[in-house]
């Protein structure tokens, strides 16, 4: 079930009217989270039910392993417990996306090393979501391990927690320390939540129906002609799968954290300009937010300290840097080349912070400037290798467009798609918190509704018309990981 599809637009007014019913008459908290529970447990199954039962699995895991933590205090038994969930969902998740990567793999190094190696790869179906509601039910078991967040005994509010419909599939990435305790209260939303809500949805379905499903014809094509394409023409091809990739997954994210708001629940931001950034540490602090401070907190903070809490040197951070990316690339994907876009990413950190500690230059406006050209420039190359399905699509798009160098012949009107997301960026900030509007305070403050509402208004209409002009919806791009 897509979020910009009518299915979708019939599921969640119900669901909002039984919330409501309940907060009018019974109050129950407790009929609050099953209603929310149902509800996410029919949006998953949607896609296909049989998944569900790896949902439920999860959520029993980590939720009977963390009582035991808790109720082994600081005995060995502790960190075999952790062990369990930690086991449990990497190796569901480990089979489920990377089993047949690695299987193939080996057998290719078995072949290469002429050992017969005739085994069938099974064809594994990679659940919707399995990726992120994975991480979320890791870091609970690890910040209950280390005593960051208490056990939850209740195991409707938990499973609630791992399976809230609106960031089941795509994140933000909640942490249980912030969304568990909105489930031990019944939610209340207010008018101000309902109406920034209402925005943030129509934000996030005109960058994901108005500009990232019209620019993806245009990347579509690109990547299959790549071969005959000149070297313009494939730059352009990456410069419209970066801005198509972004408004794709913000979209997904603001849409998520207004529907959220609108239930009277709050959720993380995920996207904070991440394009208008000067830095490639900024570009990574304003994408993808909860993910990116997921490996922080759990994979880079693990690895920049030894074992013995020795000092952290600068080789042992410039490692904790590129093998958190490392990490990060292969958690995107089972190819090879998700896993060079990532270390790459490291590298580039390394780098970056290795020339800031030799070179102090201040704040200048053409720093900043010539520092947001490397950053997004390096980005969109860099984009290539997420989007191309092997390196040899990938190296010749590189290649044509050092040796095939010239101006796009090709159709050009994606351009304004792009002009499309910068300016959005630029106006609204992208942002995609509560408090979050339209910077027009010179307006003001009755201008400024007027203005925002009308340019809310012709967004909406914007959406219905792309929207009735498709046959069908398309899918997230991050559902595929």
């Amino acid at each position: 079930m897509l979020f910009s599809t009518g299915t979708f637009w019939l599921f969640f007014p119900v669901v909002l009217a039984l919330l409501a019913a309940n907060r009018l008459t019974l109050r129950s908290v407790a009929v609050q989270n099953a209603l929310l529970l149902a509800a996410s447990y029919v949006f998953y199954g949607w896609w296909d039910w049989r998944f569900l039962g790896l949902i439920v699995v999860s959520t029993l895991i980590d939720y009977v392993a963390a009582l035991g933590m808790e109720r082994s205090g600081d005995s060995p038994a502790r960190k075999r417990w952790l062990h369990l969930s930690v086991f449990a969902n990497l190796a569901i998740l480990g089979f489920f996306k990377y089993f047949g990567f690695f299987s193939e793999e080996l057998r290719r190094g078995l072949t290469a090393a002429q050992i017969e190696a005739n085994w069938t790869t099974l064809d594994i179906i990679l659940p919707v979501g399995i990726s992120f509601y994975t991480l979320q039910t890791l870091s609970y078991s690890i910040d209950v391990y280390y005593k960051r967040a208490p056990a939850e005994r209740n195991l409707l509010r938990y499973a609630t927690y791992v399976a809230f419909f609106p960031q089941l599939v795509a994140g933000p990435i909640e942490r249980a320390k912030s969304l568990i305790p909105q489930f031990a209260v019944l939610a209340a939303p207010t008018w101000v939540s309902i109406n920034q809500g209402v925005r943030l949805i129509i934000a996030g379905l005109f960058l994901k129906v108005v500009i990232a499903d019209n620019l993806a014809p245009f990347v579509d094509r690109i990547w299959t002609a790549h071969a005959t394409l000149g070297g313009g023409e494939l730059l352009l091809g990456m410069l419209y799968f970066s801005i198509q990739i972004y408004a794709d997954f913000a979209g997904y994210s603001s849409i998520a954290i207004g529907l959220a708001a609108m239930m009277g629940v709050r959720l993380s931001t995920n996207f904070a300009t991440p394009f208008l950034a000067s830095s490639i540490s900024a570009l990574w602090r304003g994408w993808n937010i909860t993910l990116t401070l997921f490996f922080r907190d759990y994979v880079y903070a693990e690895l920049r300290t030894t074992k013995r809490g020795g000092k952290r040197t600068e080789s042992r951070i410039a490692f904790a840097n590129i093998a958190t990316f490392f990490v990060s690339g292969l958690w995107h994907g089972a190819n090879w080349t998700f896993i060079v876009w990532g270390t790459a990413h490291g590298v580039l950190l390394v780098l970056e912070r290795r020339w800031r500690a030799a070179v102090t230059l201040g704040e200048k406006a053409w720093l900043k400037l010539s520092g947001w050209v490397y950053t997004f420039g390096l980005f969109v190359v860099l984009s290539a290798l997420f989007r191309s399905p092997d390196f040899g699509t990938a190296w010749t798009m590189y290649a044509r467009s050092i040796t095939e160098f010239g101006l796009p012949q090709g159709e050009r009107f994606g351009l304004l798609f792009v002009a499309l997301a910068f300016a959005m960026d630029a106006l609204w900030r992208g942002q995609t918190r509560l408090d979050s509007g339209l910077r027009l305070a010179w307006l003001g403050r009755a201008g400024k509704e007027i203005a925002e509402t009308l340019l809310f208004a012709a967004a909406l209409i914007l959406v219905l018309v792309n929207a009735a002009t498709r046959q069908e919806a398309s899918a997230f791009i991050y559902f595929q990981f």
